[in-house]
């Protein structure tokens, strides 16, 4: 039943009128005046409240993606943030090991340079030494104090015995069956 259908019904049709004149309890609000415009005015809300709804649903949705974008985004920057970290962790472990790898290799030339500067430094001893006897020998290239052969060598005495000094002196060979001392 419409609107129309109520309205084109006359009174005396509607049950709910009594015949003895008193008003109808039924629907008797819709033949007020203040009902259309009430009407109107509530459609009119509605309406509004719908159009709100709907913008702040709108609204909300564009909320939610703006926070889903940010999160990808900050996911994003997460990742490559680990990326950077790990990159400069890596870089640390490489700057470390070349570290050690350089410390290892002074230490190695140390090693060997404290070698060879005993090496050298026992042939320094050794060239001082040979000097020193050099020295020795050119004082003593005359005759020796205690025999009358000439060019003894002090530094030989104890070894040889005179016997195989008369043949050095003279240029001769050692034999291997002339005793040493």
């Amino acid at each position: 039943m419409t609107f129309d259908d109520l309205k084109m019904k006359p009174r005396k049709d509607q049950p709910d009128q009594k015949l003895n004149g008193e008003k109808a309890k039924g629907l008797h609000f819709l033949s007020s005046p203040w009902w259309c415009p009430a009407a109107i005015t509530l459609g009119i809300l509605c309406t509004g409240l719908l159009v709100t709804i709907i913008m702040l649903g709108m609204k909300l949705f564009q909320v939610s993606d703006l926070l889903q974008q940010h999160q990808a985004n900050l996911t994003h920057q997460e990742t490559i943030l680990e990326g950077q970290i790990l990159a400069q962790q890596q870089a640390e472990n490489a700057s470390q090991k070349s570290q050690k790898e350089l410390k290892e290799m002074i230490e190695t030339l140390a090693w060997k340079l404290d070698e060879k500067s005993k090496k050298q430094m026992e042939l320094h001893q050794q060239n001082l030494n040979l000097q020193e006897a050099l020295k020795k020998v050119e004082n003593f290239s005359e005759f020796h104090p205690g025999s009358n052969l000439p060019f003894q060598f002090p530094v030989l005495d104890g070894i040889v015995t005179e016997e195989t000094q008369v043949l050095m002196v003279l240029g001769g060979w050692l034999s291997f069956d002339v005793p040493l001392i």
